[in-house]
């Protein structure tokens, strides 16, 4: 392997740049840069993450770290008497920022493009009222069981459809008002 990366021939291939390379140099040329855009471009590494992780998997994942992390956070409130649920939540948010960034440095999460519709106030008041629901259900987790946690998660998108309809007089699709139905 290491004769034939020596070679002349092979040598002129490895130096030549696009403009001034014959056939075998552009072909090497083009093979290093699909494999350099492929996995550092937030596209490739999107179409590598879809590929790699498929809807399902994503989906089981998703579910699995979900159940897991309610279990372990009743865990930590109820046998370790941990006594801050909000304090608690800021650690979730913390470890998942750090999470992110690390998946961000390897080309494993794709960057999002900068929304330049959206105010930043807007941004901050969204990302603050989500944080609060966090913390609120990490408190309701404190002291109600992790069934009664579960059901009052899921009674909100109904709530939430009734509450539309009531004050906005949004109306929901059947095709929609039909699981809806069987969650209450």
């Amino acid at each position: 392997m290491f004769s034939f990366l020596t070679r002349k021939d092979v040598r002129k291939i490895l130096k030549r740049k696009d403009s001034d390379a014959g056939e075998k140099g552009r072909a090497l040329e083009e093979l290093r840069a699909s494999l350099f855009n492929e996995f550092r471009s937030s596209e490739g590494a999107k179409r590598q993450q879809q590929r790699i992780c498929g809807p399902i998997t994503a989906l089981s994942f998703n579910f699995l770290v979900a159940v897991g992390i309610i279990f372990m956070n009743k865990m930590v409130l109820q046998t370790v008497k941990f006594k801050f649920p909000i304090l608690l939540t800021l650690i979730h948010y913390l470890v998942s920022w750090f999470l992110m960034a690390v998946l961000k440095a390897f080309s494993i999460l794709p960057s999002s493009p900068s929304s330049k519709s959206t105010r930043m106030s807007t941004l901050f008041t969204l990302g603050f009222v989500m944080s609060l629901s966090t913390g609120f259900a990490n408190v309701s987790l404190k002291y109600n069981s992790i069934g009664f946690y579960q059901m009052a998660k899921i009674a909100v998108t109904p709530s939430i459809v009734l509450a539309e309809f009531v004050l906005y007089r949004k109306k929901v699709s059947l095709s929609k008002v039909c699981p809806l139905s069987l969650v209450c």
